[in-house]
């Protein structure tokens, strides 16, 4: 390989995967911490389907998802990084036998209902 092959990352490039990275605030594993989640298949499927409601209304997984690796209990684990609509969004899309994941689904709707 030569480096010409080697993509190089523009500094407009550098910037905008910089101002992105800024708004993912939040890590999917939180949920697990807020019992919105039992374990890491959970989390994973409410990833997943809150990622599917992004693809249907369009909305940019880039700037709402990214995939990171941290360490839980001595291991390797997937995480994701989740900007603050993504966060709400995989939360809602848990388990709503969760008290918390109840509680947030029921807040939102008394938010709606205001502002209808």
């Amino acid at each position: 390989m030569t480096l010409d092959h080697i993509s190089m990352h523009s500094p407009i490039d550098s910037f905008v995967d910089s101002l992105t990275d800024s708004n993912l605030t939040c890590y999917a594993s939180d949920l697990l911490e807020q019992k919105g989640c039992h374990n890491l298949q959970e989390l994973c499927e409410a990833v997943k389907r809150a990622t599917e409601v992004c693809n249907s209304m369009h909305v940019p997984l880039q700037e709402n998802f990214k995939v990171v690796y941290r360490s839980r209990n001595g291991e390797v684990v997937q995480d994701w990084r989740l900007s603050r609509m993504a966060y709400l969004l995989t939360a809602l899309n848990a388990d709503s036998r969760s008290n918390f994941v109840a509680q947030l689904q029921v807040e939102m709707v008394k938010q709606m209902l205001r502002h209808t």
